[in-house]
């Protein structure tokens, strides 16, 4: 979980200019008006994440634009009011930002009052849930696991297992690579279902392989 970000008395004045704007809608998230706003969020979650992504955990150690993206949870489209909330807000890798795109992430109707609780989202909240309880990595920009319904719905929405569908090495090598790194994090678990997933993976990807081989 992370740390939100805390606007000065200039900042919060700014912001309430801005959405009472008649013309502000999500698009106004563009406008060069707010570009310092945008700056600090940047800066702030930048530092306060370490420079990791919070859905696919790789650390990318650089604040170029090609690599980050100023992450709405909840997305602009769906509701424009909470484009400023600190609790709305994270950095996100270009890839996960873009797979996850507009999607829905939340069962609640809120557009006034953002909603603070766990159990509001589909996806795991980097403001209110714990990354680890929902998704086991084997190995960051490779492969992961969920142990959770949210879990498998945050793999599913930002495409985590991207990085293993799609890099350039022989997909036998994939295969083997991935079911080492299976292997090794099976001696290492003793949740049993967690096992059991782990388990019938190796399995899926053995008889995979036999098969094209």
């Amino acid at each position: 979980m992370i740390k939100e970000i805390s606007y000065s008395s200039d900042e919060k004045l700014q912001i309430k200019i801005k959405i009472k704007d008649e013309s502000f809608c999500s698009s106004s998230w563009s406008d060069d008006d707010i570009s310092n706003i945008k700056d600090k969020i940047k800066e702030h979650y930048l530092s306060t994440q370490k420079y990791q992504c919070p859905y696919c955990k790789q650390t990318i150690k650089s604040k170029h634009g090609r690599y980050w993206d100023i992450e709405h949870i909840i997305p602009r489209s769906y509701a424009p009011s909470f484009i400023f909330e600190p609790f709305n807000l994270c950095m996100s890798c270009v890839d996960c930002n873009s797979a996850k795109s507009d999607k829905k992430v939340t069962n609640s109707k809120a557009k006034v009052t953002y909603p603070k609780l766990s159990s509001a989202y589909l996806i795991i909240h980097p403001h209110f849930d714990k990354y680890s309880d929902n998704i086991l990595v084997i190995k960051e920009g490779l492969y992961y696991v969920a142990k959770t319904k949210k879990g498998e719905k945050t793999i599913e929405t930002c495409k985590l297992n991207r990085f293993y569908e799609f890099s350039n090495f022989d997909s036998s090598i994939q295969e083997d690579e991935t079911i080492f790194l299976l292997s090794t994090q099976l001696k290492l678990e003793t949740d049993k279902k967690i096992r059991n997933k782990i388990t019938c993976k190796i399995a899926e990807l053995a008889i995979k392989g036999s098969l094209s081989s």
